[in-house]
């Protein structure tokens, strides 16, 4: 369960369809903190032997535990090809979610997912940027204005909102390990992660760059958080919410826009 896995290629290429971002690679990082907590685990829960487990084992006690969760949130920001993806979403494991990711300047996309439906709903700043990227600039405001506060669907066979929808697929991601990455794992130190006990782990990748997993140590074994601090793209994920009930709501009707009327107006407008 290496750090930079969990931002695989549909994560990293979120925006790319859309004209707003660059698609360059899974690296993770953050200069700013996760905002949400850790959940605590409960106060009878037993700790993990983390002086009589390798690293090894402790990491894949982690990818464990969050393969089994129903549900997780996940928030804080990634540097990729050297803009920031950020993410506040809690997702479950069917792939429902809600919740936004932004791309700093280029503006921040509001996601619902339920049942395999995707509404997505942009900010100004996303639509001046994809009309900037399709040539078309001054169509940036008309879209803003024609769009402001409106959910798009209906996209599901449609680049765009494919990698947008996979981006809900955060357990699915954070606990897979095909065995291909060749990261190694190192032990660190004991650390409080937002009020729940956890343990150090550093991920060093083929590239010979660090990132540093932090597991929890008493109740189950959760990927609380995970951070690079040196390089080039630094970065923070701090996960939470663990098996918390998402409480999705699709957007009303009347407040939803067919994606054809939106491919529509970026040609005409």
């Amino acid at each position: 369960m290496p750090a930079k896995r969990f931002v695989y290629a549909s994560i990293a290429c979120l925006l790319l369809s859309a004209g707003a971002t660059a698609c360059g690679g899974d690296k993770s990082g953050d200069n700013s903190g996760g905002g949400a907590g850790a959940a605590a685990p409960p106060a009878k829960a037993e700790s993990i032997a983390v002086d009589k487990l390798s690293a090894e084992e402790i990491v894949k006690q982690a990818q464990t535990a969050m393969g089994g969760l129903t549900s997780v949130k996940v928030d804080g920001t990634l540097t990729v090809d050297g803009g920031k993806l950020t993410f506040d979403l809690a997702a479950s494991k069917a792939g429902d979610c809600s919740g936004s990711v932004g791309t700093g300047s280029e503006g921040k996309v509001d996601l619902v997912r339920i049942g395999g439906q995707t509404w997505i709903k942009p900010d100004a700043v996303f639509w001046n940027t994809v009309a900037a990227k399709e040539g078309n600039a001054k169509s940036g405001a008309v879209l803003a204005e024609l769009f402001k506060g409106r959910y798009i669907t209906n996209g599901q066979d449609d680049p765009s909102l494919k990698e947008m929808a996979e981006v809900c697929d955060l357990i699915g991601a954070i606990s897979k390990d095909d065995g291909t990455t060749g990261d190694t794992y190192t032990k660190g130190a004991a650390a409080d992660i937002n009020g729940a006990k956890a343990f150090g782990i550093t991920a060093t990748d083929s590239d010979g760059e660090n990132s540093t997993l932090y597991v929890a140590t008493q109740g189950k074994p959760y990927l609380v958080r995970m951070e690079q601090t040196a390089g080039a793209e630094p970065g923070r994920l701090t996960f939470s919410d663990f098996d918390k009930p998402l409480d999705l709501k699709a957007p009303p009707a009347d407040n939803v826009i067919d994606f054809s009327a939106v491919k529509q107006k970026l040609r005409t407008a």
